[in-house]
């Protein structure tokens, strides 16, 4: 538009100031030189448009290969976390790009007409693959080149994707996997031809620092080398080189190097050739590696004198209500002792659930899910759990009522004093780290809101079934509950005499290939004390 302008005030110009030398031959020939000038113009701005309309075009071919592999199968589809990661990423990073070469005005975005998650998303989003890596030691090429699994589906990502994933990691000060990904994109940018690939000093910068960082200063003086090999006049790369030398130096002359050591890091061709040393850092779990660990098994852990115990039975209670359908009960562990029920609830009344609650997940899509701060009795988000929560009440529907009662029948316990059933959604890596689900001593008023006393025992219903990993583990004893739709476990989280069970530490592990869906029903001391007599022995 800004060129047709141009043209259009050149073109009147010339009528009016010269209309009357239009047949002076020397005339013609200055306005020639005018179309001339105006045709480079013209070229130019074809040339800007055209790639821009290929940029468009490139992405649209992305977006409708996405809707064909999705659509109709979406559950299957997004169950892959790459999927999920570059569906958010789509719709965070990369649309609001083509909005503004697309769109004249900016005043009015697309978010003000649709829902878009946000960039948090897009970087939790990441940060959860990172997350998967860890729990279930995937090789960061598997996850890059889409194998981690066989039923669901991805699409190999490219050397800029891998460098994007790197970015969010170094921006969070996680070295660690700043390493794995950075050196990911650049293993795929030497199988590449793509002019929107980033380019390799680059990768290079962020490896150097990102080694640097965690200790290896060897590698990091091999690597900024490696810069300005490409790029002789990199300034960073310049100035590290003299500050990494001399760390080396200083390492040498105070016996914590062997001189051989900084002799021998010549400025190498291919980055392939180098062996970067990446250690995981600890974290302020003490418990991560025997929790990952519970995770990546299949079952419980669990000896063979402890199984016998177990046992499988139908469970009545000489209740009316399950007179004619008893529970199918197994109990699962004898420390804590955790009991299994199946087919609790009917995929038709699943489906109910899930559409009662899908309206209240989606408004709090761009929140987290909250917990109670044991000091403050406030519920605020958490960032050791991720999923999207709603609470639904009795009144709700004949089928939220019609579970309660089966609860109450199945455990003997009222559920008068119990809380709403809460339904969470665990998306791309949601997990629950290891946490109690009563309050202990020090959480004097954690559930004084409530006005029911503690959270006595716990009824866990599952949803639907996940792929790969979720499971429900219980980390002092080894227990692993696999997720099985229809299917609830219960415990009680505190012994009769109303002590904390600290056998109960329990956790959600992440899901690695899925859609998990799970019902809580916590059932509070208040109401219970004809139901579950109290004891004098703690530990009864």
């Amino acid at each position: 538009m800004l060129l047709v302008h141009i043209f259009y005030l050149v073109l009147v110009k010339s009528i009016f100031v010269h209309s009357e030398s239009f047949t002076s031959t020397t005339h013609l020939t200055h306005l020639f030189n005018t179309e001339v000038e105006l045709s480079k113009q013209l070229q130019s701005y074809l040339k800007v448009e055209y790639e821009r309309l290929d940029r468009i075009e490139k992405f649209l071919d992305v977006i409708k290969d996405e809707i064909r592999q999705a659509q109709g199968k979406e559950e299957i589809y997004f169950g892959n976390p790459v999927n999920a990661h570059l569906f958010i990423k789509h719709l965070t990073v990369d649309w609001y790009g083509i909005e503004e070469i697309v769109f004249d005005d900016t005043s009015k975005t697309m978010a003000d007409n649709y829902l878009f998650p946000s960039y948090e998303d897009y970087t939790g989003s990441a940060v959860a693959l990172m997350r998967l890596q860890d729990t279930y030691k995937l090789n960061t090429s598997e996850v890059a080149n889409g194998e981690i699994s066989t039923n669901y589906k991805s699409r190999k990502l490219s050397a800029l994707e891998c460098y994007d994933l790197g970015r969010i990691a170094y921006t969070n000060g996680d070295y660690y996997h700043t390493l794995m990904w950075m050196q990911e994109a650049l293993d795929h940018l030497d199988k590449e031809i793509n002019n929107t690939s980033p380019s390799r000093v680059d990768i290079l910068d962020h490896l150097a620092f990102s080694t640097s960082q965690q200790g290896n200063h060897e590698h990091a003086l091999v690597l900024t080398k490696e810069i300005l090999r490409i790029a002789p006049d990199h300034v960073r790369a310049g100035s590290n080189k003299i500050y990494y030398e001399d760390l080396i130096q200083k390492k040498i002359l105070n016996g914590n190097s062997d001189s051989s050591d900084f002799k021998s890091t010549p400025t190498i061709k291919k980055m392939d050739n180098i062996n970067i040393k990446n250690q995981r850092p600890r974290d302020y779990l003490d418990e991560r590696e025997k929790y990952e660990q519970l995770c990546r098994q299949n079952g419980s852990s669990i000896n063979t004198k402890r199984q016998a115990k177990l046992f499988c039975r139908y469970r009545h209670n000489n209740h009316p209500y399950l007179i004619l359908r008893p529970a199918k009960e197994e109990q699962l562990l004898d420390e804590p002792v955790i009991y299994l029920y199946h087919d609790t609830v009917r995929d038709n009344d699943i489906q109910v659930i899930k559409d009662i609650a899908l309206p209240r997940l989606q408004r709090a899509v761009l929140r987290r899910a909250v917990v109670q701060n044991p000091k403050t009795a406030q519920l605020e988000p958490a960032e050791y759990r991720v999923s999207k929560s709603a609470w639904l009440r009795n009144e709700d529907s004949p089928v939220i009522a019609r579970l309660s009662r089966l609860i109450e029948a199945v455990t003997n316990l009222s559920m008068a004093t119990a809380e709403d059933l809460q339904i969470a959604n665990y998306g791309v890596g949601g997990h629950y780290e290891p946490h109690f689900d009563f309050a202990r001593k020090t959480e004097k008023d954690a559930f004084s809101s409530f006005g029911a006393g503690n959270r006595m025992a716990t009824w866990l219903t599952y949803l639907s079934d996940v792929e790969k990993g979720g499971a429900t583990v219980f980390i002092p004893t080894g227990g692993h509950v696999k997720p099985e739709k229809g299917s609830a476990v219960f415990w009680y989280n505190l012994y009769a005499s109303g002590e904390g069970d600290y056998n109960t530490r329990h956790a959600a592990c992440p899901v690695l290939i899925g859609n998990k869906w799970v019902g809580n029903k916590w059932i509070h001391e208040r109401g219970q004390e004809f139901r579950r007599r109290c004891s004098l022995d703690p530990m009864a």
